[in-house]
């Protein structure tokens, strides 16, 4: 009877809670016109809406949705998705640095008002940023937000003096989109949301920028778990971030990459498996392409794993190039 008492108490004493990453492809060109398609909707946002009801996240965190300064496309998301019996009426809607204006020439175009002489590249603010939807409540007096860290408070001079104008060295921020380590309230305690969107390591020359950004952006969470940054404690958490590497294919810094997935306080649900299935995205130009992570802390006990349908089969271009990808973990009390 003891045995059965403990065997039950050890049951109660965890929680199961689905987490999701999905780039939407949700980002339009010019402000306001997501919140339009949202409210249409539109058949893009109409499959977006009818692939996260399909797996059901309790956490979903939202790659390249617009920003808005009352997060109303996300909001407008939420009753969209709540009328299909989604509801996930908790939202973390941060700035972000896309479109931020610099004053400053980075690509040497004789400009300065274009959508690379930005923060982040965005033909406007908030462009193609990140949203967290949680059935869950978020601690937002929590969230510790490093969105305005300076690339210089983690790089050597000599390597951002090969990389960046003069003078854009004293205000060029890390990352390209946003980075927070976001607190999910669950019964067992809090469940840490870790999450980035890293520059593509494309799109620059053969000073190799965006390759070395890239390469820093993901890098940044082994310093937070280090202490170098922000309050770290015991608690559980998943990184779930747009990290824009593949492993094997395509460009960028693929050591780095590797340090990362092999550090031992996280693991990588999805490194098992067949290793066709494992891309989240699929371009004409490339391929198919691992972009899209979910790495919970070494801790957490994975139960599933799974992808939405591959976009590369889909006969039409209004769905998302990209996968949502999920996982189940058991949060320990």
């Amino acid at each position: 009877m003891a045995a059965c008492l403990i065997a039950l108490a050890t049951a109660a004493s965890t929680e199961t809670i689905r987490i999701a990453n999905y780039n939407t492809d949700l980002s339009q060109k010019g402000p306001g016109l997501l919140l339009r398609d949202i409210l249409a909707p539109s058949p893009q946002v109409a499959n977006v809406t009818r692939t996260i009801a399909t797996h059901q996240p309790d956490v979903l965190v939202l790659q390249d949705m617009d920003w808005d300064l009352k997060g109303a496309a996300v909001h407008a998301l939420q009753t969209q998705l709540k009328q299909v019996g989604t509801d996930m009426p908790y939202a973390y809607v941060p700035p972000s640095n896309t479109g931020l204006p610099m004053g400053i020439d980075m690509d040497a175009d004789g400009k300065t008002g274009g959508p690379r002489d930005t923060q982040g590249y965005g033909r406007f603010p908030g462009q193609g940023s990140i949203a967290i939807l949680s059935r869950l409540p978020i601690d937002e007096d929590a969230v510790q937000e490093f969105h305005a860290l300076l690339w210089k408070d983690i790089a050597s001079p000599k390597l951002l003096e090969k990389l960046l104008p003069p003078e854009a060295i004293a205000t060029q921020r890390l990352a390209s989109v946003f980075m927070a380590a976001v607190p999910i309230e669950t019964a067992a305690g809090p469940l840490w949301v870790l999450t980035h969107h890293a520059t593509p390591p494309v799109f620059d020359g053969p000073e190799d920028r965006n390759g070395h950004r890239n390469a820093a952006e993901n890098l940044f969470w082994l310093q937070y778990l280090d202490g170098t940054f922000g309050t770290r404690d015991n608690a559980p958490f998943v990184i779930a971030s747009q990290l824009n590497i593949d492993p094997i294919r395509g460009e960028g810094h693929k050591e780095t990459l590797s340090t990362l997935l092999s550090d031992p306080r996280l693991q990588d649900p999805f490194a098992t498996g067949p290793s066709e299935d494992h891309h989240t995205a699929a371009f004409d130009s490339v391929g198919k392409l691992r972009l899209a992570y979910l790495l919970p802390s070494s801790q957490l006990n994975v139960s599933a794993k799974g992808h939405s349908a591959d976009p590369a089969l889909r006969p039409d271009q209004t769905h998302s190039r990209h996968r949502l990808i999920w996982i189940d973990v058991e949060i320990p009390d």
